[in-house]
């Protein structure tokens, strides 16, 4: 090959190389707050020794109603930047409450500390991307090369055991293996066929938002109960004189951040999203939204609350009847955080000179929301489950209740093998994330088969 063939060869190379790795010519960047975290740099950076890349990115936002930039994390799918004129629909799936957000110590820990906590433990907007590995497991179904169960099962071991030699599983979690082995052949596919076919999931992007302890709700009173927080650019951090001690109990502190418009601020995410440059011409309007425990409670919360804004709603173990919580006591001491927003929360006294706001509760009370909206035909766009073995009674009750308003069945999921005993972890979550996916897929794909699709032009006769 001549000179200018080559240097044409080199120039399509190049282009192909910039198509894969997206508009900034780069396939992926360190996670600013948590670099040398192994998990995040094997989905964030891929190596080009990995068999498996995804398209994973965290962004920041600012938030004019908390005064703050927010991060958040998005997945595109695989075909992201090379299908340039594909539209998705867009999944928001919501974490749960962090404990680890508050200092129980005799003191809140230095910024270095809090900083090492936020990269161990990877709470809130972290949840879903590296304890429930939604990542692994929606692009395993949406991957159209898994023509059956067994495929799928297969490729979720492979992705697993890959994810696992990068320190990408707890230690004590289950082998690859047995983690495939739950999500498929115990959940979406139970005591079926493994050869009977499988459809792949219809291709999303989602996004796993930052919703602090604040209960995806605007904050009862509209005022602060904290000095100001420091922006630090989306990595959440720590600031001592920033804390507050809540209760006469000098060793129980609360972290700032945790409470605000939290209402208002998801759905200023929302519009972000929709305008961004990036992504304003690649989302459809069909959306989804899902969360576990906390974030059950805000995206079955805001999904009922605004109907024209979510096609489908999902919920784990969601705190489904918030009438349920009314224990001062427990709150104070557990989830403070609920009672300043659903409330008043008194610092510096005994639980009992707090008071809740009953009107509040109601207003925002999932199970209230589905009796006065009237809503009777949600089996199709709602889902919900919750185990059998939950740490809290309320979680349970409260889905039952929910049960009985919808008059469903029982969304009671029984211990398993390798589904975290069905208590309220991860495990069991990561477990039935593949329901989730596929509820939420079959509901944007209905919705998009019944919408009338442009009818080709009659063509000018010669």
């Amino acid at each position: 090959m001549d000179t200018k063939g080559r240097d044409c060869s080199w120039i399509i190379v190049l282009s192909v190389l910039f198509t894969l790795a997206g508009p900034s010519g780069v396939h992926g960047s360190p996670h600013p707050c948590c670099p040398d975290d192994p998990e995040l740099s094997y989905l964030l950076n891929p190596k080009p020794s990995q068999k498996f890349h995804y398209l994973v990115r965290y962004e920041t936002f600012f938030s004019k109603l908390l005064g703050k930039e927010k991060g958040f994390f998005i997945i595109l799918p695989e075909d992201f930047y090379q299908n340039p004129k594909v539209r998705y629909p867009v999944l928001y799936l919501l974490h749960g409450y962090n404990f680890h957000r508050r200092g129980q110590a005799w003191r809140p820990p230095s910024p270095e500390e809090a900083k090492k906590i936020l990269c161990d433990v990877k709470e809130e907007e972290y949840h879903w991307l590296v304890h429930e590995d939604i990542a692994l497991i929606a692009y395993a179904m949406m991957d159209s090369r898994n023509r059956t169960y067994r495929d799928l099962q297969r490729s979720l071991e492979d992705r697993f055991d890959e994810l696992s030699r990068h320190g990408g599983l707890l230690p004590g979690d289950y082998l690859p293996k047995e983690i495939a082995l739950s999500i498929i052949s115990h959940n979406l596919h139970p005591g079926g066929n493994p050869d009977t076919p499988f459809l792949s999931i219809r291709k999303m992007i989602i996004i796993l938002p930052d919703g602090d302890n604040g209960f995806y709700t605007d904050e009862n009173e509209g005022k602060s109960l904290f000095p100001g927080t420091k922006d630090l650019g989306g990595c959440d951090g720590f600031q001592s004189d920033e804390y507050l001690n809540y209760s006469l109990f000098p060793f129980l502190w609360m972290k700032p951040g945790a409470l605000g418009k939290y209402e208002s601020y998801f759905l200023e995410l929302l519009g972000y999203i929709d305008s961004a440059s990036t992504y304003r011409e690649r989302v459809l309007p069909l959306r989804g939204i899902g969360g576990m425990s906390m974030g059950g409670f805000g995206a079955v919360k805001l999904g009922l609350s605004y109907p024209h804004l979510f096609e489908s709603i999902s919920s784990q173990s969601g705190l489904l009847d918030i009438e349920l919580l009314t224990n001062k006591w427990t709150l104070k001491m557990a989830v403070p955080e609920f009672l300043e927003v659903f409330g008043r929360l008194e610092p510096r006294k005994l639980p009992p000179g707090s008071a809740l706001d009953l009107k509040h509760i109601q207003s925002n009370n999932p199970v209230s929301l589905l009796k006065r909206k009237g809503m009777k035909q949600l089996s199709h766009r709602v889902y919900f489950d919750y185990g059998e073995k939950e740490s809290y009674s309320w979680i349970v009750e409260g889905n039952k209740n929910f049960e009985k308003a919808l008059n469903e069945r029982t969304r009671q999921i029984p211990v398993q093998p390798f589904n975290g005993k069905a208590e309220h972890n991860y495990q069991f979550w990561r477990s039935r994330s593949g329901n989730i996916l596929r509820h939420h897929s079959d509901v944007f794909q209905r919705i998009f088969s019944t919408k009338p699709q442009p009818q080709p032009q009659p063509q000018p006769q010669p």
